[in-house]
């Protein structure tokens, strides 16, 4: 399981050199405050704090929902989450209530009413009542998605319907869960794509792939140059870039050597291959890179931010989190600091709420400035502090 600290925050490329999924930029503050108190982004109306190595859940008012007497958790999804106690992991819900016995050596958070569960070495899937779906065992199993879910078993990837029914025997090395009716399977580095059937409908022949995003699919050819092809396998827009990212909002980023643009569906230039970095398309607006510093440009082209800031993140809820000298803010889709760069740290809007901390303490800021934050001493009575701006 991921580490509680893993932020999940997403810069799709950096420095025009590399795609990286769940990482961040972070730079050491010259005077900086550690914070005792740890808090993830809200979901469901409610975040995960861990303070003195225990994890539980507040609201967006700071009141603890979800005592802190855990020793992991997972964030809420479809109204569960998943979290360990004594070593075994179980679910509660929303108000705190343990709704899954604590019996599993490991968990992950439902999925289309499905969670995949472990018991020893062996992954199965039980359902919202707690009731043993599918029996572990297999040996990996990625999470529903479209109905299906791929399975491992004896070292291959195949993939099951609800009923545990097989669609396709293993027979995979790698395999990206459903998107759009397809996925993206391989044998022997050979990469193509099967329906819902298990029918290969596009031949395993590509050097590399990536899922169907808004009708297209990245392909690498044997050229070792990225393309796209639609689901019909006609490639839509030539191989002739050293790497992509998937469409977002119509658009995707390319890279020709070390510069990258933009291109739309029918591969037309839509953002000149100029930037040291792009991040795909956010709410119409995309963040650039030139000689270190960041920006934001509109699908145009246009610029709505100068490159000037040290680095920006990825607009969430109409705002972006800025950065100038290791002190953070947030700006809005015009390109105005809504909330000065003050904070020590800070994380992308999530429900209205953004994770920050200052001077040693965490908590949370809202789109007008208003800042709760949860006491590190002691944290299991729930104590908070308001701080209107």
């Amino acid at each position: 399981m991921n580490n509680f600290l893993n932020n999940n925050l997403h810069k799709s490329l950096f420095l025009g050199l590399v795609l990286l999924s769940g990482n961040i930029f972070a730079q050491e503050a010259k005077m900086k405050f550690a914070s005792a108190t740890q808090t993830s982004d809200f979901q469901s109306g409610i975040a995960r704090v861990e303070s003195k190595d225990k994890v539980g859940f507040v609201d967006k008012k700071g009141r603890e929902v979800v005592a802190a007497k855990y020793e992991n958790a997972y964030d809420m999804s479809e109204g569960l989450a998943a979290v360990e106690k004594n070593g075994k992991w179980g679910f509660v819900d929303k108000a705190g209530k343990e709704k899954i016995a604590f019996v599993y050596d490991e968990a992950l958070n439902f999925s289309q009413s499905m969670a995949a569960v472990r018991l020893g070495e062996k992954w199965g899937f039980v359902d919202k009542k707690g009731k043993l779906k599918i029996t572990p065992q297999y040996e990996n199993v990625l999470s529903f998605s479209e109905g299906l879910a791929f399975v491992k078993q004896y070292g291959k990837w195949g993939v099951i319907d609800g009923k545990n029914n097989y669609v396709a025997h293993p027979q995979f090395d790698k395999a990206e869960s459903f998107s759009e009716g397809m996925a993206c399977v391989a044998i022997e580095n050979k990469y193509g794509f099967i329906d819902k059937k298990g029918v290969q409908i596009i031949p395993l022949r590509y050097k590399s792939a990536k899922s169907f995003a808004e009708g297209r699919a990245a392909v690498k050819t044997d050229n070792k140059k990225w393309g796209f092809i639609d689901k019909n396998d006609a490639l839509f827009v030539i191989d002739a870039f050293d790497e992509v990212d998937n469409f977002t909002e119509g658009l995707a980023v390319v890279r020709s050597k070390r510069k990258w643009g933009m291109i739309d569906k029918a591969g037309n230039e839509v953002v000149p291959v100029i930037y040291d970095f792009i991040e795909g398309s956010s709410e119409g607006l995309m963040v650039v890179s030139i000689k270190g510093k960041y920006g934001v440009i509109d699908k145009t082209g246009k610029e709505i931010t100068p490159v000037k800031y040290d680095n920006i993140w990825g607009f969430s809820e109409g705002v972006a989190r800025v950065s100038i000298s290791n002190k953070y803010g947030f700006i809005d889709k015009s390109g105005e600091e809504i909330i000065p760069m003050i904070y020590d740290e800070a994380y992308n809007f999530s429900e209205g709420m953004a994770r920050v901390s200052i001077f040693g303490r965490s908590g949370f800021v809202n789109k007008k400035g208003k800042e709760i934050f949860v006491e590190t001493q002691p944290y299991s009575k729930g104590e908070l502090t308001k701080l209107d701006k």
